[in-house]
């Protein structure tokens, strides 16, 4: 009995061996190489969002025209492969516009350096390449491999020393070969087909093409002969490429792709272009026989138990075998006696003796075999995430196994025994009864998910149920509260705006088509726009522009309440959808909400909001143009109210700035009398003197953009802090200009560092180049400069500064100007 048991146990693990190698478990695919292709023929095709109307951006993606099955034009002229229904999707998952452009693939990278196209769909990831380009995460793996005709093979690179291989030319494999100084006679060809044809047709024995690609035209030319011999030659990232520095459109790609993956359309596009042409990895066949290894797995376990119960009956066996051979002496003794009889006797106690020996070695040889078995499940164990159970079709626990018993919410001694309603709440006891009532009856696979409190707070648990044995089943149970936080996260971030918290476009469109139908009449859509939002960046910083956003959104959640809903669509735009809302309604929800925002400031600042609406009164009008009508409102009233809203904020920006240093105040003062007198000197106009003065005044509100700690510093400024302080012109330019009437007076403030002889900044002008204003803000800011007293030096008497100013005279400043100023000014 006890060999026949050894046997079945040998007899399984040969059958669960014999599975694992036909599913050919350990190979390793790689997707492959990606090179140039010299095709200089150039397609043009144009994909879009379901709604173009409102896309925000129209990107253009380029790619190589000739890399099946990558990228490639199809027999009717269109862009197709991989590459193209990759790129495409991930533009609609993100909202894009794409215009995908194929040509030559050195012309396609030349045109994405220039910034002809925004980015190529397929790129072979190098960290040289990372020097000009950014990439997104990869989106395959590339590699190549030896093809051979079938009555050969290849089992290393290193079988290739000193042969002939036929390579196509220029192609990043031969690159690869050639470095292992192999001494490998290579013979390039044009293209990939070719090389296959030339092993095909038995004029060479060995092809190196990736491996991908081999596949397909050996599939497409029914070249039947060939095969490769799973080589991984040079394996790399596949992946996007933007040039580098377009960070926004990188980010954006890294989330179409994103999408893609976690809802499975990425897979699908895989599986159709590349899947076909590969074999399945390690991990992915693993994962399709799971269920299968967890049901061999626990046979194994069953074994074990068994082989426990085996060992206790051999050691009752031996006792009783060891008091047989004890009787048998005894009875040899008294067998002596007789000769014949007693010889007989002792024959057959040797015998037996020998019998026992044997019996002896069968159970240490068990014993050892059963120890290996433990060790193996021990190993299973550990491997897995999962917690194993044993319940019977009562529903108690009969055995658990994990490798972290801290998972377990009680420990294992006290619910060993149980039924699942002591152990488990009784509605998730009452399901698994259920399951395994199912799993028992049927003898089929059951699952569900169920949520349970543990000690580190809720937890999210997916169980799997399946029958072992005749009244047993075995119940896997795997932590999935990660994957459905993560689920979560994504589900959120699709519909909601992560700045504000608000709803963003894609569930605005949404939304605009759910609530359009007659339920919801009359049904009103506001437009709303922030005004001042760029004046407010380039003055106070993003930081500063992003809290205005918050406080703007929580402004109309206040003010709406449950009457709407509120998404983000643009960066200063907002659409309130009201249902069941007329225009007087809607009227009166807008006065309370500027009347919250006009009690709210930032950086000083008073909130501005312009808002327009339109009403859909019948289901026949339509909606979009609705939605247009209220756009239009809105526009109109922003034209009267955001240039007052910008003039309030450049008087608060120069408030702020005087407030933080008092001595820029005084100096910018000081500056617009010295303009004023200079002015006067020269004879101008009272018009231009009085520009003049207010040019004096605002010269340094760029200045509020530029850290205290740097306005402040005692000491030399370092390189970095001053290309900082150089900014201040620029950024005063870029407040004062979007004021209309001030747009003159921006350009004389761009200006006023620039020097006589071109060496100033921002833009280097040089002499008359330079307006006359600008000049002559130079000469009394620097005046008024070097007579004050500065945290990083000492000031100079008037005499000292009138020296400075005729030494420089020509050089920094305007001559003319110098002269006029030291005779009739100082």
């Amino acid at each position: 009995m006890i060999i026949i048991r050894r046997k079945v146990f040998i007899i399984v693990f040969f059958i669960i061996s014999i599975f694992l190698l036909d599913n050919n478990f350990g190979k390793v695919v790689f997707a492959d190489n990606k090179k140039g292709v010299n095709v200089s023929k150039e397609v043009v095709y144009k994909v879009s969002s379901n709604n173009e109307k409102e896309a925000d951006r129209t990107i253009t993606i380029g790619d190589d025209k000739d890399y099946p099955p990558y990228s490639f034009i199809d027999e009717k002229g269109n862009p197709s492969g991989f590459d193209i229904e990759l790129a495409k999707a991930a533009a609609e998952a993100m909202g894009f516009k794409v215009k995908i452009k194929l040509g030559v693939w050195n012309d396609i990278r030349n045109e994405l350096e220039s910034g002809k196209i925004d980015a190529i769909a397929g790129m072979f990831y190098s960290k040289d390449r990372e020097k000009n380009y950014s990439f997104t995460t990869k989106s395959t793996i590339s590699r190549a491999d030896v093809f051979t005709r079938n009555g050969k093979s290849v089992k290393n690179i290193s079988d290739l020393k000193g042969k002939t291989v036929v390579v196509e030319a220029d192609e990043i494999s031969e690159e690869y070969l050639k470095k292992q100084n192999l001494g490998i006679n290579f013979i390039e060809v044009s293209s990939s087909e070719n090389a296959l044809k030339l092993v095909s047709m038995n004029k060479y024995e060995y092809s190196v093409v990736p491996t991908v690609i081999g596949n397909y035209f050996i599939k497409k030319d029914n070249l039947s002969n060939l095969k490769n011999n799973g080589l991984v030659i040079n394996p790399d990232n596949y992946c996007f490429a933007v040039k580098k520095g377009n960070d926004d459109l990188l980010f954006a790609l890294n989330g179409g792709l994103q999408i893609l993956k976690s809802t499975g359309k990425y897979d699908e596009i895989y599986n159709k272009w590349l899947g076909v042409y590969e074999e399945k990895t390690f991990y992915e066949t693993v994962m399709k026989n799971i269920w299968l290894i967890a049901t061999v797995s626990a046979s194994i376990f069953l074994l074990l138990l068994w082989n426990i119960t085996l060992k206790k009956r051999v050691v009752v066996r031996t006792k009783e075998l060891l008091e047989t051979n004890e009787a048998l002496n005894k009875n040899k003794q008294e067998l002596l006696a007789s000769n014949e009889e007693i010889e007989a006797s002792y024959n057959e106690l040797l015998a037996i003796e020998e019998e026992l020996r044997r019996q002896y070695e069968m159970l240490i040889e068990s014993e050892d075999n059963l120890k290996k078995s433990e060790e193996r499940n021990r190993a299973i164990v550990t491997a897995i995430p999962d917690i194993i159970f044993v319940v019977d079709e009562n529903g108690v626990f009969r055995d658990c196994q994990t490798r972290d018993t801290s998972v377990l919410i009680k420990p294992k001694n006290e619910f060993i025994g149980k039924t699942l309603w002591e152990v488990l709440p009784p509605e998730i006891a009452e399901i698994g009864y259920i399951k395994i009532k199912v799993a028992l009856e049927n003898n089929s696979l059951e699952s569900f998910e169920y949520e349970i409190d543990t000690s580190v707070g809720k937890k999210h648990y997916e169980l799997r149920v399946v029958k072992c044995r005749g009244n047993e089943i075995i119940a896997i149970s795997r932590d999935v509260t990660v994957e459905r936080k993560n689920r979560k996260e994504i589900e959120f971030l699709s519909y909601n705006d992560q700045l504000t918290g608000l709803h963003n476009r894609r569930f605005f469109e949404e939304e605009l088509k759910r609530l359009d139908n007659s339920e919801n009449l009359p049904f009103t859509i506001v437009m709303a726009d922030v005004n001042g939002l760029k004046l407010i960046n380039d003055s106070f910083g993003h930081a500063v522009g992003d809290e205005l956003l918050k406080k703007v959104s929580s402004v109309m959640l206040n003010g709406c309440g449950d009457n709407g809903m509120i998404s983000r669509v643009g960066g200063d735009e907002f659409i309130i959808l009201l249902p069941r809302k007329n225009a007087l309604e809607t009227e009166e929800i807008l006065k309370y909400i500027s009347e919250l925002a006009s009690k709210e400031e930032v950086a000083s600042i008073k909130l501005s909001i312009s808002f327009g609406f339109a009403t859909k009164h019948h289901d026949e009008e339509d909606i979009f143009e609705i939605l247009k009508k209220a756009e239009d409102f809105m526009y109109k009233r922003k034209l009267f109210e955001s240039p007052s809203m910008r003039g309030k904020t450049i008087a608060a920006i120069i408030n702020t700035l005087h407030e933080k240093n008092k001595r820029e105040e005084q100096h910018s003062h000081r500056v617009s009398e010295y303009c004023n007198s200079l002015g006067k000197a020269m004879n101008l106009s009272d018009g231009e003197i009085q520009e003049l003065k207010t040019v004096g005044l605002l010269h340094d509100i760029g200045k509020i953009a530029i850290p205290e700690d740097i306005l402040n510093k005692p000491g030399k400024l370092t390189n970095e802090e001053w290309e900082e302080l150089k900014r201040h012109p620029e950024i005063g330019y870029r407040i004062l200009s979007s004021v209309n009437d001030m747009s003159e007076i921006a350009e004389y403030v761009l200006a006023h560092h620039e020097r006589w002889n071109g060496s100033g900044y921002p833009k280097g002008l040089k002499g008359e180049q330079i307006p006359l204003k600008s000049r002559i803000i130079a000469v009394a800011d620097a005046f008024d400069a070097m007579i004050s007293e500065r945290p990083y030096k000492n000031s100079l008497s008037r005499e000292e500064a009138v020296k400075e100013l005729i030494k420089n005279a020509g050089v920094q400043f305007d001559p003319e100007l110098v002269k006029i100023f030291v005779k009739k000014v100082v």
